[in-house]
């Protein structure tokens, strides 16, 4: 197993690309010392040097140097994929250029949790339900994962919140304050492999009408079961609230950034119309893993969702009760013919969901005249297989299809006539083919071909005043990748050039009133370049400090083909939200007695807000630091103490643009600085000797 010293970019296997911190509460030299690191994507378990995925990684340790307000600083660390915020619990989460088709939210990139589908029937990720503590890690693979992960042309992102040490008994408490009302309380207690974990947090935000508060408990436990097998149980709860201040144009940005959406004489603002988010998520899942015999083995994971969401916009007062059901089991096999191995992993994952769908009149954030009432029901299936072999212990091939089809099943009671529909998505099979060969011990060559299906989400189809959008095809993309890899005691690093050609590619508009819909905007052409590279400068843990610095980055052109908007052609014009260039440094620096500083600078280019190319926003330059001080008080008691700040320059600096949108109102400020601090106390006994 290829490992890496204390400063391998935790936030990637493939990738290198962040900084690691010291986890142990304890300040002895283990905590300092080599970490192994495993590529658990598209079911292989590799190492960073012969995984045939282009997979960048988010470890308890990455995410733990920056602070717990949100995980985008330590996701933005990876090349080629964004988290936004454009207002708290406003997430949206983007792989490689997959925020084209909206503005906000999770769209085009399949989520799991402990191996079970996050990602409903529908295409929702309800990421913004998650607690902050909730998630120990996640693995994002970049590109089309269809071949073993069903629909999607962005990426899959496998996440992890089991303990790391199923021996070890904790009672934990943290509490955090930043700027801007800022509060996080997060609670847990394990016994073994049992895990609860609770945690609140609120603030008042940076604009007008932009307060968030979200409740969330968790619950996960790995047990074995005979002397094969092992169940695995995940339960959450998350009661999610937060405003919508909603857009502003670049007059009210200049006079007032903390301004929420306006009103005008013929439509009401955010504040009038109390925009808001109302979200109550349960979920309750669990995974069986059986060995069959020393060579098979079979997974079996099933899930329930529940959900009571509401959402008071400026036009209509949306109500959605949805429920959804789902599994994933697939087998594998692990073999040798002759000097050759082999793993070969086949299965199928169906997901089914239904959303009872309620538009009223908004009167200042209370529902009033019915507008309609509709129900829609979404049906997936994917059927997939996939051989990888090893050859001469330096050759890594695979080869993988899978077979997608979707559905979904509309009826309208209301307004009368009665009305019902549907729009079937015909099967398709999906290809995907990789080779990595290792050159001289610590180098690899990857290259890969892969596609993508991904069917129109339940929010495009049914746009938000309603209706259905039988209209819209499902999108269909293709891409090839090479990389060259190199990783060593020093100097570890990756370079990856990429083409993704997606064809009937789906993008939002708006209308006057805000209210979203979707259309097909014909192919795109998204070529990339990504890169990261780390040097440890001073690597021994017997030394007072150790030091690592990095620096990851990304190019990108990613145009319209074949797009006309009206009788305009946009063919050739560069996809609006999309920095050409973008690039994180970072400075490392791990001391003894517990002691750790983590600097990191990130520059974002500037990109067009709008198909035409005729607006643009400003570039930036943002200033991350951390430090922390963990402590053992004796063989129980430990504590941390840590503070963070940020500093932004930027002309116009927001986490997230509306971008497309009616009425030039593109723009959602952000704070160009902000503090926090924290403090973790714990207790631990009957600790793993090891």
């Amino acid at each position: 197993m290829l490992k890496f010293s204390f400063a391998a970019p935790l936030t990637a296997f493939v990738i290198f690309t962040g900084p690691v911190a010291v986890l142990a509460q304890s300040d002895s030299l283990r905590s300092r010392e080599l970490q192994e690191v495993t590529v658990h994507a598209f079911e292989s378990s590799k190492d960073p040097l012969t995984t045939t995925a282009t997979v960048g990684m988010l470890s308890a340790r990455s995410l733990g140097r920056f602070s717990n307000y949100s995980w985008a600083n330590a996701v933005n660390t990876i090349p080629g994929v964004r988290m936004e915020e454009r207002s708290p619990g406003s997430y949206r989460f983007s792989v490689r250029g997959s925020l084209i088709r909206s503005p906000f939210g999770v769209r085009n990139v399949k989520f799991y949790w402990n191996g079970i589908p996050f990602t409903d029937a529908s295409g929702n990720t309800p990421l913004n339900s998650l607690d902050y503590g909730a998630i120990q890690s996640m693995e994002i693979i970049k590109g089309p994962g269809s071949s073993l992960y069903g629909a999607g042309t962005g990426g899959v992102v496998l996440m992890q919140s089991r303990p790391e040490n199923q021996f070890q008994n904790r009672i934990e408490q943290s509490v955090s304050v930043g700027k801007y009302g800022f509060q996080s309380r997060n609670s847990t207690v394990q016994i073994g492999d049992i895990s609860i974990q609770y945690g609140h947090s609120e603030q008042d935000g940076y604009r007008n009408h932009s307060a968030m508060a979200r409740d969330a408990i968790r619950f996960s436990s790995t047990s074995k079961i005979g002397e094969k097998g092992t169940l695995s149980l995940l339960g959450m709860y998350s009661d999610l609230y937060y405003q919508t201040p909603g857009g502003i144009n670049l007059a009210q940005y200049q006079s007032n950034p903390k301004l929420a959406r306006q009103s005008t004489p013929t439509v009401p603002g955010s504040e009038a119309q109390r925009a808001a988010i109302y979200s109550k998520l349960a979920m309750l899942g669990g995974s069986y893993v059986l060995a069959l015999s020393d060579a098979w083995t079979q997974s079996t994971a099933l899930y329930a969702t529940f959900t009571d969401f509401a959402n008071p916009f400026i036009t209509n007062f949306e109500k959605r009760d949805e429920n959804g059901i789902g599994g994933r089991n697939f087998w594998q096999n692990k073999g040798q013919i002759g000097r050759v191995k082999t793993n070969w992993t086949s299965g199928f994952e169906w997901q089914y969901g239904k959303s009872a769908q309620r538009n009223y009149d908004n009167k200042a954030g209370v529902p009033d005249k019915q507008q309609t009432v509709e129900d829609i029901r979404t049906t997936n299936l994917s059927v997939f297989s996939q051989l990888e072999a090893v050859l001469l212990t330096d050759l890594t091939l695979s080869a993988g299809v899978s077979y997608n089809a979707s559905k979904y099943k509309y009826e309208r009671f209301f307004a009368l006539p009665y009305f019902q529909d549907q729009k079937s998505f015909d099967g398709i099979f999906i290809p995907r083919f990789a080779a990595n060969k290792v050159i001289a011990k610590d180098w690899s060559v990857t290259a890969s071909y892969s596609g993508g299906f991904s069917p129109p989400t339940l929010q495009e189809v049914r746009p938000s005043a309603g209706g259905f959008r039988k209209d819209l095809e499902a999108e269909k993309g293709s891409n090839s990748e090479i990389s060259i890899r190199k990783a060593g005691k020093v100097i570890t690093g990756e370079i990856s050039l990429y083409h993704f050609g997606l064809r009937d590619a789906i993008v939002r508009r708006a209308n006057e009133a805000g209210a979203e819909y979707f259309i097909n905007a014909g192919k795109t052409r998204q070529n990339g370049l990504e890169w990261s590279i780390g040097w440890d400068v001073l690597s021994d843990p017997r030394l007072a400090v150790m030091l690592k610095i990095w620096n990851t980055g990304t190019y990108t052109k990613y145009t319209f083909q074949e797009f006309k908007q009206a009788d305009v052609d946009l063919s050739g014009k560069l996809i609006p939200g999309i920095p050409r260039f973008s690039q994180t440094s970072g400075a490392d620096l791990l001391f003894k007695y517990g002691l750790s500083a983590f600097v990191t600078y990130q520059h974002g280019g500037s990109f067009y807000l709008n198909d035409a190319n005729t607006v643009k926003n400003t570039d930036y330059n943002l200033w991350t630091a951390r430090v922390s001080w963990k402590k053992s008080w004796g063989q129980h008691l430990y504590s941390e103490l840590s503070a963070s700040a940020e500093k932004v320059n930027a002309g116009i600096y927001s986490m997230g643009y509306d971008l497309n949108a009616f009425g030039n109102r593109y723009y959602n400020a952000a704070p160009k600085n902000n503090l926090w601090a924290g403090v973790k106390i714990g207790w631990e006994w009957q600790k793993n000797s090891k």
